[in-house]
């Protein structure tokens, strides 16, 4: 996971996970010389509790029974004794509590905390970020400079990058790979500085603190049993194994000398002299006597150790910030070492590898993407009815009450993000609650982007409701969502697509009628031509009243086209799909639906072929899986093999968080499937149809970027089968030359580094530790050929063989694994996982030893899966409504995308502050050949806001908090954006600009 450094000798970080050596056997051994030998040294003492929701039940009963309990207690005696220091972590649980108190609770909170002092919540995303550093600039009038991120299962190398942004200047981390925490032990590197690959300039501070949790009962040092005696924690009716005695006169010399030896080995695992020490753990601090229990009994101890001047300790409560401002303050930093990559996969004890929550609960992950990009769409047509209603001086009546309604949605959606949701790893009560908080996050990204888009397309004249839908629609928290039936009532219905990205979009777009006699009107009042697919009500039977109509649609960056259909007496220009089946007795197809079957391609063991202009994809003839590729203009000729097929591990040892299987995988399909073969004008698919599993790769003839790839959907039912303690995969087994196991994954889907299979299994012996989190993207490649697999949810990958790519689908997880939530996780959905497969051929011998980056083909591609186009429609007469709205009048400059713009308003007053934009030049590789047309320029900011000569823009931290010096010099209409560089910038009217500077931008 370290895959370059500065200081480490290399041969020895390649041999990390092999490591055995643990951290107590490493301090230990050094106890004799730390006593004799080490100079004076510091231990600030921090008193700290987190919110562990795996290990609770719903998100109100949290507030109810602990966060009111700890933050009360926090008010009350951090007045009492002024030398006791608190941190806390999760904004969201202490916006609920904050938002009960009165005025003078609140301003006693904002006495207690000092402006560098915060640490803010381990986020995966941006907005996350943005919405918590908000919120404490708005109510506390604190901004963070610190992470505190250290109970996550691995960490990102994105992480530093977005904190270094954002204006942190320290992190520090936990949970990282035993064996690599050894090795950094043995080099005194516990302590560096964490640098990007393909920059210098963004190199942020970070602690790793060096035992396996951040209990107090085993941060004291390298023995947890003697930590354990200093938990002076006594709530009646709790039972304990053991009460620890109070300190007194008498004990607490030996005490003191107990506890002195295990600092002093601490401190020994550091090239600096002073030494954090966590006096926390879950949940702890809800009881008001364990603030005094604590802090009497330490207070004592801490006294009689700084009696000792032949000791050299000095020990005192303090923040985070004391600790590293310490660090900083007393050591040369440039001596610590410098290291590039990431902290995954994360192992703990018995060399437990916590890759099986990759894909836990994969259902709720990919419900997550789904609320992700509707509300990230909401956010970006909800700015430009804003910045518009001023620019056609009407009123938009939703400005700050949609606002509001988001802010509750990205609340909801950036609870999920918690390292025991999104991971899956939580019980099944919890996991409900989760579900819920979706379901309400993803209906108000709804409800905000059909008003917004009904306000644009008016032109602000029509302040009434909207009465539009999705398309795709979600009934419940618990089922997939739905393609919901056009009924053409009345004459006639409008199909309104919306464009959230900043480049044109061409693609070919699905929709279920209730009709097949139709016309389709664009904009332009141009009559298109369409291609009918039929809808099967069951395997081997064609709906008689259900139609799938595909026609091509055509989008400006940011636009929205609208589509009117009306009912005809025949199909107006609509083209019948042809239908070929195998392994299949019957195909009952109704007379008045024109579908052209196909007797003479329906032979079982024929071969199955697709293809277009591009390329041509073959299929097993018995089965129905892809097993070849070839690309038909340019490339190889020849083709690459493509074996997929799908696997099952079963597992008596996994759990929730870990993946322990039995051995290799095994076919999962072992009955012959049915196979239907669907082909027109727009796209042909080969439909595979198992008991368990539904299986569709689709091929569309479009002449550009569309039209290069193969796109994979998989419907898998894991609940209304046998499927206990099985885990499911997509095994893709190709004829690419890599070198055996190594391949690539995104990390956030930001940047690309190597992974390569763990050298010491020859025979896919401990397969669990060569998985890897894929976000969005993995690939592998040898001399000239790239294949990519683009994903729209996250998973775990591996590549386990010289050519393989494996995808982990789902999971039945029968037993717990000691980990924190010992539920077994059976509460397994019909789950649907959609990938895009890319072939592309590079005009450079491809060699990326640490990291690398997508072609630009690939980069829009996988942008188009993960932001796809919002679909809706409505049956209201839209006379006096514009056709369409295209506030951008050329795409985004090559590689840039505009990854969020949001409405921001004061939490506290309810004004509306202004416009958050973040933005994000893409690095890709050049070698590639591109069917992108576009060129690199400077970004123009004026060609993306209305009226920019009556606006104030600003570039700053990405959480929108500080402005950047760069601001002074700011030219909208030439902003440089080096590769991979995200920049924000915030949007106010020029006649506010003094009073907002004070308010927002410090």
């Amino acid at each position: 996971s370290l895959l370059k450094t500065r200081d480490f000798q290399k041969a020895k970080l390649e041999n990390v996970g092999t490591s055995s050596i643990t951290i107590r056997t490493v301090a230990t051994t050094k106890k004799q010389d730390l006593l004799e030998c080490r100079s004076d040294f510091s231990a600030p003492y921090n008193t700290t509790t987190t919110l562990d929701l795996a290990e609770r039940t719903y998100f109100d009963d949290l507030i109810d029974g602990h966060v009111r309990n700890i933050l009360d207690g926090m008010v009350r005696k951090l007045v009492f004794y002024p030398e006791l220091t608190f941190i806390w972590a999760e904004i969201v649980f202490f916006s609920m509590w904050w938002n009960e108190q009165n005025k003078e609770i609140k301003q006693n909170v904002r006495d207690l905390v000092k402006q560098d002092e915060a640490s803010t919540s381990y986020t995966s995303v941006i907005d996350q970020q943005t919405e918590g550093h908000q919120w404490l600039l708005d109510n506390v009038g604190v901004t963070p400079s610190n992470s505190w991120s250290v109970d996550p299962f691995g960490h990102s190398g994105t992480m530093p990058y977005i904190w270094k942004l954002a204006g942190m200047k320290n992190m520090v981390i936990n949970r990282i790979h035993q064996g690599t925490k050894a090795q950094m032990i043995r080099e005194n590197g516990l302590d560096f500085y964490w640098r990007q690959f393909w920059t210098q300039d963004a190199d942020i501070f970070c602690h790793c603190m060096p035992y396996e949790v951040y209990s107090l009962k085993s941060n004291c040092g390298p023995d947890r049993k003697i930590c354990e005696r200093f938990d002076f924690q006594h709530v009646e009716g709790v039972f304990y194994e053991k009460i620890n005695p109070e300190i007194d006169n008498i004990n607490v010399v030996n005490l003191s000398r107990l506890l002195y030896e295990q600092y002093r080995m601490k401190s020994s695992l550091f090239k600096h002299n002073t030494v954090l020490v966590p006096l926390g753990d879950d949940f702890r601090y809800d009881h008001m006597n364990e603030w005094d229990q604590q802090y009497v009994n330490y207070k004592k101890l801490m006294e009689y150790m700084n009696s000792k001047p032949e000791w050299k300790i000095h020990v005192k409560f303090g923040t985070l910030n004391d600790f590293l401002n310490t660090v900083h303050k007393h050591s040369d930093t440039s001596k610590f070492p410098i290291i590039s990559g990431d902290f995954f996969p994360y192992s703990d004890r018995k060399a437990g590898y916590w890759t099986g929550y990759f894909t836990t609960r994969v259902f709720d992950k990919t419900f997550s993407r789904d609320v992700e990009s509707r509300l990230r769409a909401a956010e970006i047509m909800h700015s430009f009815a804003s910045t518009y209603s001023k620019h056609w001086n009407r009123k938009y009546a939703g400005l700050v009450s949609l606002a509001r309604q988001l802010t509750s949605a990205r609340q909801n959606y950036g609870l999920f993000l918690h390292h025991d949701a999104i991971t899956g790893t939580e019980r099944q009560n919890v996991a409900m609650d989760y579900e819920q908080r979706l379901f309400s996050a993803y209906n108000i990204a709804g409800k905000v982007l059909t008003e917004a888009t009904h306000f644009v397309l008016s032109r602000g004249k029509n302040s009434g409701p909207s009465n539009m839908k999705f398309l795709t629609s979600r009934k419940d928290s618990i089922h997939l969502a739905q393609h919901n039936l056009v009924k053409l009532f009345e004459k006639e219905s409008t199909i309104v697509i919306y464009n959230p990205t900043g480049q044109f979009r061409s693609e070919f777009v699905g929709i279920t009628f209730d009709q097949y006699a139709i016309e389709i009107i664009d904009s332009k009042n141009r009559s298109l031509v369409y291609q009918l697919n039929p809808v099967f009500s069951n395997n081997e039977k064609v709906s008689k009243s259900l139609v799938e109509v595909w026609f091509l649609t055509e989008i400006a960056p940011f636009g929205v086209e609208t589509y009117t259909v009306r009912k005809t007496s025949r199909p107006h220009k609509g083209q019948w799909a042809s239908i070929s089946v195998r392994n299949m007795k019957n195909l009952v197809l109704p007379s008045k639906l024109k579908f052209k079957f196909k007797p003479e391609l329906s032979v079982d063991g024929m071969p199955i072929s697709i293809q277009n202009e591009h390329m041509a994809a073959y299929f097993n003839e018995n089965y129905g899986f892809l097993n070849r590729v070839k690309q038909l203009s340019g490339g190889d000729e020849t083709g690459i093999d493509i074996d997929l097929s799908f696997v099952q591990y079963t597992s008596s040892a996994s759990g929730a968080y870990t993946f322990v299987p039995d051995g290799p995988a095994i076919p999962f399909i072992s009955t012959v499937p049915n196979i239907r073969i669907i082909e027109g004008p727009y796209l042909s698919e080969v439909q595979v149809v198992c008991p368990t599993i539904y299986h569709r790769i689709k091929l569309y003839k479009h002449k550009g970027l569309v039209g290069t790839q193969l796109h994979i959907d998989n419907t898998l039912d894991m609940a209304s089968h046998d499927m206990a303690s099985r885990e499911v995969a997509m095994r893709l087994q190709t004829s690419i030359q890599n070198e055996k196991g190594t391949f690539f994954t995104d990390q956030n889907g930001f940047q690309y580094i190597r992974r390569k299979r763990h050298p010491s299994d020859k025979i896919r012996q401990h397969i669990e530790r060569n998985f890897y989190p894929l976000t969005t993207m993995a690939f592998m490649q040898d001399d000239l050929r790239r294949l990519t697999l683009h994903s729209a949810q996250p998973h775990g990958v591996a590549s386990l063989e010289s050519g393989w790519l494996e995808v982990m689908l789902d999971r039945h997880i029968f037993f717990g694994d000691g980990r924190g939530m010992d539920d077994p996780v059976i509460d397994n959905k019909i789950t649907e996982t959609s990938f895009i497969l890319q072939l592309e051929y590079s005009e450079k011998p491809l060699s990326d030893e640490y990291y690398s980056f997508p072609s630009l083909d690939s980069t829009v591609m996988n942008g188009f899966l993960n932001k796809p186009l919002q679909r809706m429609f409505t049956t209201m007469s839209l006379t006096g409504f514009g056709s369409n709205f295209q506030p951008v009048k050329s795409d985004l400059p090559c590689g840039i995308s505009l990854e969020s713009a949001k409405v921001l308003y004061n939490y506290v007053s309810g004004a509306v502050k202004g416009i958050g934009l973040i933005l994000h030049r893409h690095g890709f590789r050049c070698s590639f050949r591109s069917k992108s047309d576009c060129e690199y320029t400077n970004l123009n900011l004026e060609t993306l806001l209305p009226d920019t000569n009556n606006l104030d823009i600003k570039e700053t931290t990405i959480n929108f908090v500080q402005e950047k010096s760069s601001s002074r010099y700011l030219t909208l209409s030439s902003i440089e954006m080096k590769p991979m560089e995200i920049k924000a910038f915030f949007v106010q009217d020029t006649p506010l600009n003094k009073h907002l500077n004070k308010t927002i931008l410090h």
